[in-house]
């Protein structure tokens, strides 16, 4: 070992072992870092969107928020504006986040996508139920996130929507 890694502390030992970890581990391990990135990615796009949507479209200052019913007939009578915002939000996070982890991965990308996606759609759920929604948007939601890890998953395997190489 050279004395100037000695001096360092860096023992070579150490990366030799790293080498000698089985394949199927180290994929592994890449697999659990790029959902990690993915989901921060998904979750970040989701944020900013819906915070820039609220922006241009602010709630009532009157509004109490843990009134139910207020909630649910607000949420029905919303214009078309903040509602876009909001499944806007979710398709982009899903295919931002879902292209990322399948970027990283460099392998199973539907699978990678679809995991994204299904973190989104349970974030997307929770919302729905605390804040109720009209059926089409519940139903607009399911098939963006689920449009979306198709496209995150077609995008990251270096394949066009259709299946072409680029």
């Amino acid at each position: 070992m050279s004395t100037s890694l000695v001096m360092a502390g860096i023992n070579m030992e150490f990366f030799r072992n790293i080498k000698k970890t089985p394949r199927k581990e180290q994929k592994m391990v890449k697999k659990l870092i790029a959902v990690i990135v993915g989901l921060a990615v998904a979750m970040l796009l989701v944020s900013v969107i819906q915070k820039w949507g609220h922006s241009l479209y602010p709630l009532p200052a009157d509004m109490d928020l843990a009134d139910q019913e207020f909630m649910s007939d607000y949420v029905a009578n919303l214009p078309w504006g903040p509602q876009v915002f909001v499944l806007g939000s979710y398709f982009a996070g899903t295919l931002a986040g879902g292209w990322v982890a399948a970027f990283i991965a460099r392998d199973s990308p539907l699978f990678l996508a679809g995991v994204i996606g299904l973190a989104v759609l349970a974030g997307a759920i929770a919302n729905m139920i605390v804040i109720p929604h009209p059926t089409w948007f519940a139903t607009a939601a399911v098939i963006g996130i689920i449009v979306a890890v198709m496209i995150a998953a077609k995008l990251a395997s270096g394949r066009s929507v259709h299946g072409k190489v680029y």
